[in-house]
């Protein structure tokens, strides 16, 4: 749309064009009784002051650019919107893994602690606290399937599929190392960003729209030619055609109530593209320095998760079983065990999910992919 504009107000007005009569008498009618009676017929053509054409090219040439870098900015967003709820999908099934792994581990639990029951070694209430965490681990996983459902719909909606449609298996996320500086990243953005390339085609935009305004003080010239063909005289003398040529021009003389508001008018829309220009470099520095602290300490986060509390819970939840078959520890102590190696895991994956969707975000507010 913006292409075809440009192209449009790069050409000139059309031409006009006329048939007409002049001068006949209204007493007889007659096209022979005056000299000056004749048929007429003519054509003109509007020619703005030059350099007017070329700066409304430029401003229209400079709104198609900022046209295509905002669609640029919103296939980003898409992009960035994809990659978050990709994420969040992942992470949410991993962690309903997780839950429902340790639904069959409390199954087992419960049925181990029946037979305890049985010869007397545990209590009744042990057995109900088993049967009542196995059906809040069902709770638990509805609300994850849930909230697996709500988000693949909403990465379907995102692809443009409907929002049904199953999504299929994706890839388990995995930890990555941060190897992003604020200063390449900043000249990335300054480079690669089409939301700040849209400004700068905006104030270039303005710049010729202010040209423009004061060639507005200049006036533009109409050329027409008209040829007439007239009758013969009434005693037969025969009468020349004529020809007429005119030059036309308007008179831009309301300069305070008309010129002078639109420079003006240029000018701050100009200046308010440059304060944008300005608020936006100064959001993006912010953003990509707050994504980049909070990737750092994810990742470490993760690793912490993943080297140290996992494991040791695994080991804590492995040795309490065991001492708990053989009566050395009560049933409470074991069941603590398993939420906490429960709860570490969810945590886990829960941060591999923020750890992509913030990359997810940094990627938008540099403007470009860094895989």
């Amino acid at each position: 749309m913006k292409e075809n504009a440009a192209i449009r107000v790069g050409a000139l007005d059309d031409p006009k064009a006329w048939i007409g009569i002049a001068n006949v008498p209204v007493r007889s009618w007659s096209f022979r009784e005056e000299d000056m009676t004749g048929k007429e017929i003519g054509l003109s053509q509007m020619f703005p002051y030059p350099g007017k054409l070329k700066l409304r090219t430029d401003v229209a040439t400079r709104e198609k650019e900022q046209t295509e870098f905002d669609l640029q900015e919103m296939r980003n967003m898409l992009r960035a919107e994809i990659k978050m709820a990709y994420a969040e999908i992942a992470h949410i099934r991993r962690r309903i893994e997780a839950v429902r792994r340790s639904r069959e581990i409390l199954r087992e639990i419960v049925s181990v602690s029946q037979e305890m029951y049985a010869v007397g070694k545990v209590t009744q209430a042990d057995v109900h606290r088993g049967q009542i965490e196995f059906e809040k681990m069902r709770e638990m996983l509805l609300v994850f399937e849930n909230r697996e459902k709500i988000l693949s719909m909403r990465l379907n909606t995102l692809a443009a599929l409907p929002p049904d449609s199953p999504v299929p298996e994706i890839e388990h996320l995995h930890e990555f190392v941060v190897p992003f500086r604020t200063e390449g990243l900043m000249a990335a953005y300054r480079e690669e960003r089409p939301a700040r390339k849209s400004l700068q085609a905006r104030i270039l935009r303005g710049e010729s729209s202010i040209a423009m305004a004061k060639k507005e003080f200049y006036p533009d010239f109409e050329v027409s030619a008209s040829y007439m063909q007239r009758d013969a005289a009434p005693d037969g003398m025969r009468r020349p055609d004529m020809f007429s040529s005119m030059l036309l021009m308007n008179l831009p003389i309301w300069r305070k109530q008309k010129l002078d508001p639109f420079v003006r008018e240029m000018t701050a829309e100009r200046e308010m593209a440059r304060q944008e220009l300005a608020n936006l470099d100064l959001e993006s520095e912010n953003a990509i320095g707050k994504s980049l602290a909070s990737l750092e300490n994810r990742s470490q986060v993760a690793a912490l998760y993943r080297t140290t509390l996992v494991p040791h819970a695994e080991t804590a939840f492995s040795v309490n079983l065991e001492a708990y078959r053989v009566g050395k520890i009560d049933f409470p102590m074991l069941m603590d065990s398993v939420m906490a190696l429960l709860s570490f895991q969810k945590d886990y994956h829960e941060i591999l999910g923020d750890l992509y969707m913030e990359k997810a975000r940094l990627e938008a507010a540099v403007g470009k992919d860094l895989d």
